[in-house]
């Protein structure tokens, strides 16, 4: 399933420990595969690792004891490095989830690229989603919240999940108004800055705490 896709081994270090993470890091080249709209509206966009991911992975790095011997979540998992560090810093049990198969074929892979084995690769589409999923010690994702479309499922399905949740985003004006609305709604939500060197650029990042 992986062939087609321009994939590239990046070399990145989190959690005390080197990490071979395969990924796209040109977007183009996978934007050649898109004819349809419908090949748009299921573009893979988790494929590549994105600066959120390693500020996430960080946040865990920085505190392993909201992972270690917990059973975390990991939704919109993309090439799936946010959970493999969940897993290296000895959470109980990581359920990586993807709606795309390319991504949980991907998340599978650099599982075993990195020699991970204590974790799960699930389907997980906010509107059809498994309903033993649920009930999780930690919800972790980076960089999910850029499609507004999708913001109705995710607030009704996060309350599920678990009572701790933890994203990062590139503060994106999608996610900003994400924090507004669910606010609104009752939720509490912390947030931290983060600002993180990535591709040779600072990049300017958040970590959201939410509490539904």
């Amino acid at each position: 399933m992986l062939d087609h896709y321009p994939l590239v081994p990046q070399i990145l270090q989190a959690a005390g420990r080197r990490w071979e993470i395969s990924s796209v890091t040109d977007l183009d080249a996978l934007m050649e595969g898109v004819h349809t709209d419908e090949d748009l509206a299921n573009f893979p966009f988790g494929m590549q690792l994105w600066a959120s991911a390693e500020a996430l992975t960080s946040r865990l790095a920085l505190e392993p004891a909201l992972v270690k011997d917990k059973r975390v979540l990991e939704i919109g998992a993309g090439v799936g490095f946010v959970g493999l560090v969940a897993a290296h810093l000895g959470a109980a049990q990581v359920v990586q989830t993807d709606y795309h198969p390319a991504c949980l074929a991907l998340c599978r892979s650099n599982a075993a690229l990195n020699g991970i084995t204590n974790l799960t690769v699930r389907k997980g589409d906010w509107r059809d989603w498994p309903e033993e999923l649920v009930g999780f010690d930690l919800v972790i994702g980076a960089d999910i919240l850029y499609e507004r479309s999708l913001h109705s499922q995710l607030t009704a399905l996060l309350p599920k999940l678990g009572d701790k949740i933890l994203l990062a985003d590139p503060l994106r004006p999608a996610a900003l108004e994400f924090i507004e609305k669910r606010e609104a709604d009752g939720w509490t939500i912390w947030t931290e800055a983060k600002r993180l060197k990535w591709a040779g650029e600072w990049r300017d990042t958040m970590l959201l705490w939410i509490q539904p």
